[in-house]
């Protein structure tokens, strides 16, 4: 067999033939039409097909074109592009370098660096699908900083399975991780959460799950989240009906293997059973949790604690005797054995969050225009605002709340990955593209997390960044970008953030023109 290529209006075609003998004379035969010729050299073709891919004549076999090839064909219609966005991709790629992610991103052995860190911008900018992201990239500077990125939607593809393999997730944290430095490795706190990922795509993950009464198809997303920073730190996923103590003591052992430290870890109540309690009081792992409210020591004290809840004594205040938070928390600590475990109960009631309850079941009882029963409302109201919380550890009532309110934190990060990190909706169909995916969300929710706490204090929000920096332009020249002035809030972002941003920048050529 050999390749021929037929030239059509200046274009190359190729087709694989073979020779047949017809009686005395030898015929070229067709075996397959490979299409347009993108590169001959190394093999690689287009058709309506296939797409963009690699033949080899010698194993007659067809396979994704590699990483580092960008095909040099214009999109159909696409127009040149003298005016881009500017400051929201300017402005990202250089809090990547300023937080010090560019040796984890590097880490990470994808064969098109351009493709992954534009893909990137996209995940952190942008909320629309994977589709819409070569036609972004066209109108965006991230085509300046990144000029050899493929974002059609079959690299795209092809992209997120590679960056889906174990390998590269394990090159990855384990630059992460050591970014991150002994904050994360042996002296934080951490929080272990997990979200719902609603998919109705057919695949092994996709799985019935009924989480506090919801129930749905989903994959099950478990974060790990470092205390106070809100960092996250690690990730795993499950099939959505994956029973919770189970996911827990595999997330802890995985941790320990990363070298992460996981003597102290801050739990959801959906994690809370005697085996997975049990294994975490045998490995010598700290822990606290909010205790379920149909577990039977839940019901137990609130049989024996809740009559001298509200005496001074329990109040809750801070070293200086504030009130915590300038809540009213009354938190009561009660040594407990739980399944032989030496534990201890902490049992606490929030007025204000008693006060709101109680409003919402009076609300119902009015509009019900039902006859009420006392007792059946006595009983109701005596458990509003309480909550039971079990730790491993006595600690000072204060440090308690903080950290049971701490779980807001997991909740805030996952709000991030799921609203501003391009987590949902799925649109995926294989699993190693699903991992790939994950780990670009992981990483775009760590900048913006990042970026999260450097705002914190100033009136800046997350939106407001977004939409104000996109709105500064840079005009397109032939060898250079000459960004448009800034109005006051770009200022203030740039000058937030420590980020000096250039007059003018020179354009980058693609190495393969």
């Amino acid at each position: 067999m050999h390749i021929a290529i037929n030239i059509s209006n200046g274009i190359p075609y190729a087709t694989v033939m073979t020779s047949v003998r017809e009686g005395k004379t030898v015929k070229k035969k067709s075996v397959v039409y490979l299409g347009r010729v993108l590169d001959e050299e190394r093999g690689i073709y287009k058709s309506a097909e296939r797409g963009v891919f690699s033949y080899d004549l010698r194993t007659n076999t067809f396979g994704q074109a590699p990483a580092d090839f960008v095909p040099q064909i214009r999109r159909k219609n696409a127009r040149p592009t003298y005016i881009v966005d500017f400051g929201d991709a300017f402005l990202f790629n250089s809090l990547i370098e300023k937080f010090g992610l560019l040796p984890a991103l590097e880490a990470i052995p994808y064969g098109n660096p351009d493709s992954f860190r534009a893909l990137l911008l996209y995940y952190m900018l942008e909320s629309r699908s994977n589709a819409q992201a070569e036609v972004w990239w066209e109108g965006s500077y991230a085509r300046i900083l990144f000029p050899n990125a493929n974002l059609t939607t079959q690299r795209i593809n092809s992209m997120l399975e590679a960056l889906g393999r174990e390998d590269v997730l394990r090159a990855f944290f384990g630059a992460y991780l050591k970014h991150l430095g002994s904050n994360a490795r042996s002296e934080a706190n951490i929080l272990i959460d997990s979200t719902g990922l609603p998919n109705s795509i057919r695949f092994p993950l996709t799985a019935i799950s009924n989480h506090n009464g919801e129930i749905s198809e989903e994959v099950r997303l478990i974060y790990v989240v470092q205390q106070g920073t809100r960092l996250p730190i690690y990730m795993r996923y499950v099939p959505g009906n994956v029973v919770g103590t189970t996911t827990l003591i595999t997330t802890l052992k995985e941790l320990k293997a990363m070298e992460v430290n996981t003597k102290f870890a801050i739990l959801d109540a959906g994690y809370v059973t005697e085996k997975g309690l049990r294994q975490l009081y045998d490995d010598n792992i700290s822990f606290i949790t909010r205790c379920p409210t149909n577990r039977t020591i839940y019901k137990r004290l609130m049989a024996n604690e809740l009559t001298d809840l509200e005496k001074a004594e329990n109040l809750a205040v801070d070293k200086e005797g504030m009130l915590f938070n300038g809540r009213q928390v009354y938190v009561k600590c009660v040594p407990i054995d739980y399944e032989g475990m030496k534990l201890y109960a902490y049992i606490g009631r929030d007025v204000a969050m008693r006060e709101i309850e109680r409003k919402k079941i009076v609300n119902r009882l009015v509009n019900s225009k039902k006859p009420v029963r006392k007792d059946e409302l006595q009983s109701s109201l005596e458990e509003l605002g309480v909550f039971v919380l079990l730790s491993t550890r006595k600690i000072r009532a204060d440090l308690i709340l903080s950290h049971y309110y701490v779980r807001q934190d997991v909740e805030q990060v996952f709000d991030i990955s799921k609203n501003y990190a391009s987590l949902l909706p799925l649109n995926v169909e294989k699993e190693e593209t699903f991992r790939g995916h994950l780990l670009m969300t992981f990483i775009a929710t760590v900048v913006l997390q990042m970026l999260q706490n450097k705002i914190r204090q100033s009136t800046f929000t997350l939106d407001r960044i977004l939409a104000r920096m996109r709105t500064q332009k840079a005009k397109v020249f032939d060898q250079t970008v000459i960004p448009t002035e800034m109005v006051k809030e770009h200022n203030e972002i740039y000058k937030l953030l420590g980020i000096k941003p250039a007059k003018e920048y020179p354009i980058k050529k693609r190495p393969n023109v």
